[in-house]
C-alpha cells in the first residue's frame, strides 16, 4: 500500500484534509446554530422595544403636547394671582 515515503505523505496530506473538512463543517454548523439563536434574540428584542415605545414613549409625548398646550393657559393664571398678591401687600 505505502511503496514509498510519498505515497505516506500522499496519504497524510489526505487524512489531514479530511480532518480539517470534519473540522470546518462542524464550525459551520454551530456558527449556524448561534447565528439562528441570535435571530431569535432579535426578534424577541424588536418586540420588546415595540411594547415599550407603546406603553411608555407614546403616553410621553402625549403627556408633553398636553402640557405644551396648557403651558400658556397656567402661565396666564400664575401671573394673575402674583398680580393679586402684589395689589392686597400694597393694600
Amino acid at each position: 500500500m505505502f511503496a514509498t515515503s510519498g505515497d505516506i505523505l500522499n496519504m497524510s496530506l489526505a487524512i489531514g484534509f479530511i480532518i480539517l473538512v470534519i473540522f470546518l463543517s462542524l464550525l459551520i454548523f454551530y456558527a449556524i446554530l448561534i447565528l439562528r439563536d441570535v435571530s431569535k434574540v432579535m426578534d424577541d428584542i424588536e418586540e420588546i422595544v415595540t411594547r415599550v415605545r407603546t406603553t411608555i414613549v407614546q403616553p410621553l409625548k402625549a403627556v408633553d403636547y398636553i402640557i405644551e398646550k396648557a403651558k400658556p393657559y397656567v402661565e396666564t393664571v400664575l401671573e394673575r394671582k402674583m398680580k393679586e398678591k402684589k395689589s392686597k401687600k400694597k393694600k
